[in-house]
């Protein structure tokens, strides 16, 4: 009996060395090792914006008496959007009219003046002298007349502003002004410093993300891009890099540094809208034919990368085993196992301890 035992122990022993007995393996949790094609993507946050997108502002002030169009509305280039109220351009420029017929007159009667003189200095009867003067008198005029005429063409050209027009054939997807309103020009367009109107051509969308310095480095122009929206679930929407910043930017109310990265959508619908948030997945590289397992069933222990495998014994017990292995390229799903284990094994997923997603504080 006494040896019997001393069997029984011995064999305990070893299989705790080898692998622990598992009573109960959830076949949820377990997975087995695939060979095929580890992609290697970035993967980030940005935004849905149009490639095309103009602000309109007003180059002159006044009062808005008309605007003819709304957000959400298809426009022409050259169409008109907003009409301000001409009155007091008009009154300039009818004052500046009448001060180009003035200096018309004035240079009219200086040459004729000088005609005069000039044939008096001819027969002698007028001094040279007075010929000096009329010349001067006729550029003078002439300028004048031509200083008239600039005024009146700054006048004829404010009236014209009054006519605010589309520059570009797109949708108005911002309004900020409504009749009645005073607009003041420049960059403060409104009272609010906003734009009066602005137009994007919808028909190619990009979606823009900042990047940091080591995964900029990993981007060239014409890689693929995945692209999902939160306001479009299921929905998926391929595009290419089309531009990578040369330098880094700071964002305003950001304390660091990144690399904006634009990609233009392969494919445009109505439901995209600009400034809708995106899930871009930008893919980088693909390593063909490598063994790949899940993420989360490998824990690093003591600078060790460590899994556990499950092994179905002769008596189709199943028992874990943990296996130190070497790894190589990794996504944010998948990881590229160099050695340690072979194809087709049954891996356990081994999320760690609940300490480990404890919020520290």
């Amino acid at each position: 009996m006494l040896v019997t035992l001393l069997v029984v122990a011995s064999s305990l022993v070893l299989i705790g060395q080898k692998g622990k007995a598992a009573p109960a393996i959830d076949p949820a949790l377990v997975v087995r090792a695939k060979r095929g094609t580890l992609a290697i993507d970035i993967i980030e946050t940005g935004k849905i914006t149009p490639r095309d997108r103009v602000e309109i502002k007003s180059r002159v002030a006044g009062q808005v008496t008309e605007v003819r169009i709304d957000a959400g509305e298809h426009v022409t280039k050259g169409q008109l959007l907003v009409q301000l109220d001409p009155t007091d351009y008009e009154r300039e420029a009818a004052r500046a009219d009448a001060d180009v017929a003035q200096a018309k007159t004035a240079l009219d009667f200086a040459r004729t003046n000088r005609a005069r003189i000039e044939a008096g200095v001819t027969g002698n009867v007028i001094q040279g002298s007075e010929l000096i003067t009329a010349n001067h008198e006729v550029n003078a005029r002439s300028i004048g007349l031509k200083a008239a005429q600039v005024t009146l063409g700054i006048a004829r050209d404010k009236i014209r502003y009054t006519k605010i027009t589309s520059p570009m054939e797109g949708t108005v997807i911002e309004r900020n002004i409504d009749p009645g309103e005073v607009v003041v020009p420049g960059v403060q367009s409104t009272f609010e410093g906003r734009p009066l109107l602005t137009i994007a051509d919808l028909s190619v969308l990009l979606v823009e993300v900042d990047l940091n310095q080591i995964d900029a480095a990993k981007v060239r122009s014409g890689q693929k891009v995945t692209v999902t929206l939160d306001a479009l679930p299921g929905e998926t929407y391929e595009a290419s890099i089309t531009k990578i910043a040369p330098a880094s930017v700071r964002r305003p109310g950001k304390d660091f540094e990144a690399f904006p990265v634009e990609a233009r959508l392969e494919r445009v619908d109505g439901k995209i809208k600009p400034g809708m948030t995106a899930d871009v997945r930008i893919h980088v590289d693909a390593k063909p034919n490598v063994l790949i397992a899940p993420l989360e069933v490998i824990r690093r222990e003591k600078g060790k990368d460590l899994l556990t495998r499950v092994i179905t014994g002769p008596d189709n017990l199943q028992r874990t085993e943990r296996v130190e292995v070497t790894l190589g390229a990794r996504n944010d799903r998948e990881v590229e196992v160099v050695s340690g284990i072979a194809e087709g094994e049954a891996l356990l997923i081994d999320p760690g301890p609940a300490t480990q997603n404890e919020t520290k504080m």
